[in-house]
């Protein structure tokens, strides 16, 4: 529970609750948490149920300039939730190889694919091949869902791998200075990662497949134009983001409130 105080009106304070809440203000600080504590705390139980075969996405959401980029990215020589997971998932991999080719039973197979794409006034952007004139469209397909059209993939095969393709991403993303931070990310960027396992059983000759998504996304942060000092492009920027943000919101209410509605059908 976090507690904050107004200075200015004595003993009044509001309180919130979090699953967790952290200090990364002072690296000398007692209490300092660093990028690789964070990432223990949200991104190992989530690269857990991907190898399980279950979709998982983390976001960071929250005003500009509060840090969630540097959360979910990381700076030169601190790397953010999406480095340490990418990472950790090919030390995986190679644990999991290890330790099935000890296994005669069977043999498990493992490919990775990556898209990096960024969302920016309402439109659709390959950050992988930021050449494509136009959009990006937005399709529903029948039992996998939601996907955009022409979004590049790569196969990758190690953390190398990705961390190139993510630098070059990066360098493609929309950003721009505001009064509030200069390097604002203008659009929301979505990494998603690809996880195949195929297993072969020995025993019975039949093999099998599983699949599994991670989309790590790195939100726009919410602005007021009178703070931003925002003009012209950078208002209307400003404008979709918001919207986008207030849209995810009520996403994100209903989908609770859905759940609150089942629990009590049981």
């Amino acid at each position: 529970m976090i507690a904050i105080i107004n200075p200015k009106i004595e003993n009044q304070s509001k309180t919130f609750t979090f699953d967790y809440s952290y200090w990364s203000h002072e690296p000398n600080d007692p209490n300092f948490i660093d990028q690789w504590k964070v990432y223990q705390d949200i991104g190992i139980e989530m690269l857990k149920h991907s190898f399980e075969g279950y979709n998982v996405c983390i976001f960071a959401y929250g005003q500009t300039g509060a840090g969630k980029s540097y959360t979910m990215m990381g700076a030169r020589d601190d790397d953010g939730i999406i480095p340490n997971l990418c990472r950790d998932l090919f030390d995986r991999i190679v644990s999991h190889s290890d330790d099935t080719n000890s296994n005669n039973e069977d043999d498990t197979m493992y490919s990775v694919e990556v898209s990096y794409m960024e969302i920016y006034c309402e439109r659709v952007r390959d950050l992988l091949n930021p050449k494509i004139k136009g959009p990006l469209r937005v399709r529903e397909h029948p039992v996998l869902g939601p996907y955009v059209e022409d979004l590049s993939k790569l196969a990758v095969t190690s953390y190398e791998d990705i961390h190139e393709i993510i630098d070059e991403g990066n360098k493609a993303r929309t950003v721009a200075a505001t009064n509030m931070n200069e390097t604002s990310s203008r659009s929301h960027a979505v990494f998603t990662i690809i996880l195949t396992q195929m297993k072969q059983d020995h025993l019975t000759g039949l093999s099998s497949e599983k699949v599994s998504k991670i989309s790590l996304v790195d939100l726009a942060g919410s602005e007021r134009a009178d703070s931003t000092g925002a003009q012209g492009t950078r208002l209307k920027e400003g404008a979709n983001i918001n919207k986008s943000l207030t849209t995810l919101g009520k996403v994100i209410s209903a989908l609770a409130e859905l759940v609150i509605i089942q629990k009590k059908k049981l």
